[in-house]
Order: structure tokens, then C-alpha cells, then sequence
């Protein structure tokens, strides 16, 4: 039998428990030291490992997340327009710790062009785990820009704009990562067709 409680996080003082917490299944024999729940070593996941949560203080999942929701039905358009006949469009519809070629952690947001034989062609926006603050973004094998979105950049330099500017700067943040995609999508030798 499975239920869902509340799991402290490590280190965190008991007045910001309650703020940073989540609710996952368990068994029901886990444990329960003083009458807080504790993750027994079955849904435990080590550090490093692909079901691990993101670090507190680490932006790089809410940024990645925030950027691929505001671009995602641009991103939608431009692959339904590419897609031919017999294929569909595919979003992940969170954001995943995924690895790189070299096993170098990294925060990502995908889309997909597949067909009845596989992976047609893939866009995605990612963070590298370093550094939390330069998104990049790749159609297929190819890495067709990347930056540090401007209100990131103002905020570690500690300015401060008006609405109307940080509205037309992440707009124009947005219009190059689409505008980069569109680009890279007029070339055909990126998709993985016969």
C-alpha cells in the first residue's frame, strides 16, 4: 500500500520546511522520526542521479521552465509548419536533468518531430548545471544560440528597469531564440529523414 506525505529536505530550518517541501508516494512502513516523515533509502536519489531534485538555490529548472513556457506555442508552430505528412509534434511538458555527451548535468526543455521510425528532429532549450543563468538552444545536433536572458543579466549587476523595458527585453529575448530555431529549420540536412 502507497501514500503521499510531506518530506523534509535536508537541511532546511523547520520555519522554511513548510515552503520547501513536496509531496511524493511512500511506503507505508517508512519510517517516521518525530513525527516527521523521512525518505527511506528506496526513494532516496543520490546525488547526481537522473530522478534527483533540483538543489534549492539552484535557478537553472524554474528559468529553463519559465523561458520554454513563454516560447513554447512559437516553437509548436514552427515544427507543425516543418513536420510533413505522417509526422507529429512532441513537448515535454516539464523540464528534465539530462546529460550531455561528456555526462555534464544539465536542465532541459525538448520538442520533437517524430515519425512511425523515431526521432525526426529535436529542439531544445537547456542550462547546463554550471552555470545557471546562460540558456543555450540546439535544433538536432546543432547549437544555434545561446545567452544570458537580459533580466538575469540586470539582476546579478543589481539594476533595475521600468515594466515596459523588461516586457520589450524578454520579448526580444524570446523573438531570437524563435527567430534562431526558424533559421536552423531551413536546413534540411538537421532532420533525420530519408
Amino acid at each position: 500500500m502507497r501514500m503521499s506525505v510531506r518530506i523534509a529536505i535536508a537541511g532546511v530550518a523547520p520555519a522554511a520546511w513548510r515552503a520547501a517541501t513536496r509531496t511524493v508516494s511512500r511506503c507505508v512502513e517508512q519510517p517516521i522520526a518525530g513525527g516527521t516523515p523521512v525518505r527511506c533509502a528506496r526513494f532516496t536519489a543520490p546525488a547526481g542521479h537522473a530522478n534527483a531534485v533540483a538543489d534549492l538555490q539552484d535557478r537553472a529548472p524554474s528559468l529553463i521552465s519559465w523561458i520554454a513556457d513563454d516560447v513554447n506555442e512559437a516553437i509548436r508552430t514552427l515544427l507543425v509548419t516543418a513536420a510533413r505528412t505522417g509526422e507529429r509534434v512532441l513537448t515535454d511538458g516539464y523540464v528534465q536533468l539530462t546529460r550531455d555527451i561528456v555526462r555534464r548535468a544539465r536542465w532541459e526543455r525538448s520538442w520533437r518531430i517524430v515519425d512511425n521510425t523515431g526521432l525526426v528532429l529535436k529542439i531544445s532549450l537547456y542550462i547546463d548545471d554550471g552555470d545557471d543563468s546562460l540558456v543555450h538552444v540546439r535544433v538536432g545536433d546543432l547549437l544555434v544560440g545561446e545567452g544570458v536572458p537580459p533580466w538575469i543579466a540586470r539582476r546579478g549587476q543589481g539594476e533595475d528597469v521600468a515594466a515596459a523595458i523588461d516586457i520589450s527585453q524578454r520579448r526580444q529575448f524570446y523573438n531570437s531564440i524563435e527567430s534562431a530555431i526558424a533559421e536552423a529549420l531551413q536546413d534540411c540536412d538537421l532532420f533525420r529523414r530519408d
